[in-house]
């Protein structure tokens, strides 16, 4: 994607840029602490002349501008931080440098993303991963769900993938699939590998959907609120739906006070390093388009075995190849049946190096 320089261009080029009708557009400025020391060095102030030669354009006025023409910021992320030569310093160390909070507020270059907005025909094949393990006495809540999403007007598949479970969940999800075969094309499949990302990954390995869906088989976040997060996700291909469970209050023992505090305190640390507000950094529930679903198969980071949930890996990747990521507000209830397939501890481990890895990456 080519990156456009503000400062070299007229009063016609920048609005044609926006004009030109394209999916995104990435344009640099200056940033606001730079921006008139660098017009004061050339002498390009009211201060000394009477008519300046160059435009001052700012952050905020290519954002304004882009919600004028449809077009929404993705994020923006510092390019430079300093006018200086800085190839002395190791790239990870300068990496790590432009994610900090204020110093990134200063930056002497941004690079700012943003994309097209435009509805796309919804009435495509939407594909539904649903990992399950030791579910077995979910059974009602699988069945419930099933029968709301007979109401959804897309096409639909359904991908239970069964992962080496120690109760009779298999047997369970082989007869849900019988009773519903009417209904919409299931597929239920054993897994071959071990884990909540490896389910995933199996799973929409061999979906066909346009638009993919996650959701955990527990169903402890409400399945309305999923069904109707990916008939929205479903209208733009451009788009991460990442739900999130604790902007409103959720039910007495839905969520364990050490996994809580975990959740938010990876939140943070998220939206720090991709530079946008992530409220839930853990919840099952995403969606996601095939454009992106592909992206990531291309660049291997689907395939990755680093994170064990893969949630950080659809936020990190979202963030860097510019898909813009919603928070979509969802109820949360406490688990009916069973226990969490997660260790807090081992599992929050591999998480902080899915997020060093990140950090010492370009994102």
């Amino acid at each position: 994607m080519i990156s456009i320089n503000t400062w070299d261009l007229t009063n016609d080029q920048l609005h044609q840029a926006f004009k030109n009708n394209r999916d995104f557009i990435t344009l640099k400025v200056r940033g606001n602490t730079w921006e008139p020391i660098t017009r004061w060095l050339r002498l390009d102030s009211r201060i000394f002349r009477e008519t300046t030669n160059r435009a001052r354009i700012t952050l905020c006025d290519i954002e304004s501008l882009g919600e004028i023409y449809n077009y929404r910021p993705i994020r923006w992320k510092v390019n430079k931080l300093t006018p200086l030569n800085t190839k002395i310093f190791p790239t990870s160390i300068k990496n790590i440098v432009k994610k900090l909070p204020i110093i990134k507020e200063l930056a002497f270059e941004i690079e700012i993303t943003l994309y097209k907005y435009k509805e796309t025909n919804n009435n495509k094949l939407i594909s539904i991963v649903i990992p399950a393990r030791n579910e077995a006495g979910n059974k009602k809540l699988l069945v419930s769900a099933l029968k709301k999403f007979e109401k959804i007007q897309n096409n639909i598949e359904i991908i239970f993938v069964e992962g080496n479970s120690k109760d009779n969940t298999y047997s369970v999800l082989k007869e849900i699939k019988e009773d519903f075969s009417n209904s919409f094309k299931i597929i239920l499949l054993k897994q071959t590998g071990k884990g909540k990302k490896n389910a995933v990954v199996e799973g929409f390995n061999i979906s066909s959907g346009d638009t993919l869906a996650i959701i955990d088989s527990d169903f402890t976040v409400d399945i309305t609120d999923s069904i109707d997060a990916i008939i929205q996700a479903s209208k733009n291909e451009n788009i991460l739906i990442n739900c999130s469970r604790t902007i409103f209050p959720m039910e007495k023992d839905a969520m364990r006070w050490a996994n809580y505090i975990g959740n938010r305190c990876f939140a943070i640390f998220l939206s720090i390093l991709i530079n946008d507000s992530i409220s839930d950094s853990l919840c099952g529930t995403k969606v996601f388009s095939r454009k992106f679903f592909n992206l990531m198969k291309k660049n291997g980071s689907w395939d990755s075995k680093l994170d064990p949930f893969g949630d950080f890996t659809i936020i990190f990747e979202a963030a860097n190849n510019n898909f813009k990521i919603l928070n979509y507000p969802v109820r949360y209830y406490a688990r009916k049946s069973g226990s969490p397939n997660i260790s807090r501890w081992i599992d929050g481990l591999k998480l902080l190096r899915v997020c060093w890895f990140y950090m010492i990456s370009e994102l």
